[in-house]
């Protein structure tokens, strides 16, 4: 299983921010998803499932993402969401906003992907710790980027 937890203090809104995580947006901040189709309940409630398809090399990949927790107060912002990536991997997302002064929220970005069976537990072994550090930072980034052009 890979871990990860990395936070940042971002120079914008906690509202600013958390409509970054709004369905309709979702492409500014993950460029390479081509849909997001909500297939149950509301966006913006636990049990949320979506049609998330994006490309993978050359192949366009399709994924059920459930949303597995969500809060929307005025101090706190939590979205957690889930989803099996094929046959070989669980992924669970974890995005924390907080309030520090009304133009500075602090990102708390955690996650796990656990491999299932042996192939995805050896792919998992055999990936680049730098390389996953670099797209947890880079996703980051681009969360930094896009709220301070809002």
């Amino acid at each position: 299983m890979v871990k990860w937890k990395e936070e940042m203090t971002i120079d914008a809104s906690i509202d600013n921010v958390w409509s970054l995580f709004q369905d309709e947006n979702i492409q500014k901040l993950m460029p390479k998803v081509e849909e997001h189709i909500l297939l149950e309940n509301s966006p913006d409630q636990l049990g949320a499932k979506h049609a998330q398809s994006y490309h993978e090399g050359n192949q366009l990949q399709t994924y059920i993402v459930e949303t597995v927790g969500y809060e929307d107060l005025p101090e706190k912002k939590l979205k957690q969401t889930q989803f099996d990536m094929g046959q070989s991997f669980q992924v669970f997302y974890s995005f924390t906003l907080l309030k520090e002064g009304e133009n500075q929220t602090r990102l708390i970005y955690e996650g796990t992907n656990k491999g299932k069976g042996l192939m995805g537990k050896a792919m998992l072994l055999s990936g680049s710790k730098k390389t996953r550090q670099q797209t947890v930072t880079a996703f980051m980034e681009r969360v930094r980027d896009e709220a301070l052009k809002l």
